[in-house]
């Protein structure tokens, strides 16, 4: 079988294609119609566009709009009053054919839109000098929102002083709080204390709020700005397995890839930086290394059945994770800054309220913050902080070591046990508190 039809020598001849004169031509057009200003055309980066500014459109003095020929008619109004004689245009016109004066910016816009090159009417013009606007097909409800943007982009009258453009961190707030409610980033996300978002609402998360995406109260002070860039870019984490959440896998709803621009990303790093009063730029903290009486001690801390971390932090295991209700601590490094985790575990209420993170795992003595539990004799005589302690294993976990530890820990029996046994553990485990997350 095949799909031939004729032999090639029976085409008609192509040597246009190759023409180098028809090729300036196309290329004269193509320049002229501004084609350039949306499509990628090699050659042709450096083309500008070819539309008028409309940014203050709407306050442009009425004598620089051109009505051309039509300048007294729009001003007289009556009878012949109306230039645009095409059906199918005359039917865009939001109010009709024209009858009244309309020569304001109302109408200039109107009968722009409707017929593009209705102000070429009457006038003698190379091809070269005509109007190039398209005339796009609009519908009168479409020409009336268009008209109606044009009249609201105006150029401020309020004096400098009046106008509120914070040169500080302020700034980066303002800027940032435009990106969040582009995005609708409320409905989902707590940013103010006491806020309600939509899933709140839902009947899905009354009895499950550890499901409920984390709350953004901190997260300038709580995530390294680099981080956070990735993150936002690609929340998935991964370049092959897009469809999953990239810190939290355990949650039922995932987070959009919004596909941000270069711009909005860099307003939002800053906005949570700003919002948290984070010094810029910002320069990571060297974790100490630890000793290995150091470590042995930390891990105790870690794996210490008084705060068990592993029973509900993530930990890459499938079976476990399926009622993990925290990130995995292998992210710790790269994503969360040392100074916050460290409040953070000191008291997580003060800095997430109904975090089921619970408060009271450290205690002050000698101006020294120490675990509360038990501890074993390794600490006697240790005059350190045991919350740096934490924090410092925190940074320095290995995929090894957390598998190590949870291998030796109760958790890891947990998360093999029966499925009746799991619920009631999870339930147990939510009774103290609900909400937030880590």
């Amino acid at each position: 079988m095949t799909q031939k039809k004729q032999e090639p020598s029976s085409y008609a001849d192509a040597a246009f294609v190759d023409d180098p004169v028809l090729k300036q031509e196309g290329k004269k057009w193509v320049r002229f119609y501004g084609c350039g200003g949306c499509h990628e055309i090699s050659g042709m980066e450096d083309e500008g566009r070819i539309g008028t500014e409309l940014t203050y459109e709407g306050s442009k003095p009425i004598e620089r709009l051109d009505f051309a020929l039509f300048t007294e008619v729009a001003q007289r109004g009556g009878k012949d009053a109306e230039p645009i004689k095409d059906k199918e245009d005359l039917a865009r016109l939001p109010d009709g054919p024209a009858k009244e004066p309309w020569y304001d910016h109302k109408g200039f816009f109107e009968h722009k839109l409707a017929e593009p090159n209705i102000y070429d009417q009457g006038k003698v013009k190379t091809e070269t000098e005509g109007l190039r606007m398209p005339n796009l097909h609009l519908t009168k409800d479409q020409v009336l929102d268009l008209t109606t943007f044009l009249l609201g982009s105006q150029e401020t009258s309020l004096p400098q002083s009046y106008q509120y453009k914070p040169g500080d961190a302020r700034h980066d707030i303002q800027e940032g709080w435009w990106v969040v409610t582009k995005y609708n980033c409320m409905a989902c996300h707590q940013f103010i204390p006491g806020q309600r978002t939509v899933l709140m609402g839902l009947p899905q998360y009354q009895d499950n709020q550890e499901q409920l995406p984390p709350k953004l109260l901190t997260e300038g002070a709580r995530v390294d700005p680099e981080w956070l860039r990735k993150f936002l870019s690609n929340p998935a984490l991964s370049a092959t397995d897009t469809n999953r959440n990239g810190v939290r896998p355990y949650l039922k709803v995932r987070m959009p890839t919004f596909s941000f621009s270069d711009n909005e990303l860099r307003k939002l790093v800053r906005f949570f930086e700003a919002l948290s009063q984070q010094p810029l730029p910002y320069i990571p903290e060297q974790v100490p290394t630890l000793s290995a009486k150091e470590s042995d001690m930390a891990r105790s801390l870690f794996s210490s059945t008084a705060a068990p971390c592993l029973k509900c932090h993530a930990t890459g295991e499938p079976s476990h994770d399926k009622i993990a209700t925290a990130p995995n601590f292998l992210l710790a490094k790269e994503r969360l800054k040392p100074d916050w985790v460290e409040r953070w575990i000191t008291d997580p209420q003060a800095v997430s309220p109904g975090t089921s993170m619970p408060s009271g795992l450290f205690k002050q003595e000698n101006n020294q913050w120490v675990f509360s539990g038990p501890t074993p004799p390794t600490f006697n005589g240790f005059a350190g902080d045991h919350r740096k302690l934490l924090t410092d294993y925190i940074f320095q976990l290995t995929p090894e070591e957390q598998k190590r530890v949870a291998s030796s820990s109760p958790r890891a029996k947990a998360a093999v046990q029966p499925s009746s046994n799991r619920k009631q553990a999870g339930l147990e485990s939510h009774h103290a508190a609900s909400g937030g997350s880590r």
